[in-house]
């Protein structure tokens, strides 16, 4: 198949399933985040850039950003315009979120 007819293909096959691929974005295994500084693309299981193990780039108020509460050697970063769950130790994802959540009920 060249080019062309596999670029159509995947066109087409975008338009009829968009709905179920808007609902498949929304599983764990297929959040991403896409950095802006560095032009790269991290999911959950990615190990970042170094930067974002620094305890000074965590979010200190992710109660108020509606994000649940980081266990102990993890934070939460803001990366473009969504939050990404960090281990501070190797840098993995742990998990993404969108950056728009509302604060959680005290």
């Amino acid at each position: 198949m060249n080019m062309k007819k596999l670029m159509a293909s995947v066109a087409v096959v975008t338009c009829l399933g968009g709905a179920s691929a808007a609902a498949m974005a929304q599983t764990p295994a297929t959040k991403s985040v896409q950095a802006e500084h560095t032009n790269e693309q991290y999911k959950v299981g990615d190990t970042t850039h170094d930067l974002y193990k620094d305890e000074r780039v965590g979010v200190k108020d992710w109660e108020g950003k509606g994000l649940h509460a980081p266990k102990e050697g993890t934070q939460w970063v803001l990366i473009s315009d969504k939050y990404a769950l960090i281990n501070m130790e190797d840098g993995k994802v742990l998990d993404i979120a969108p950056g728009n959540l509302k604060p959680l009920k005290k």
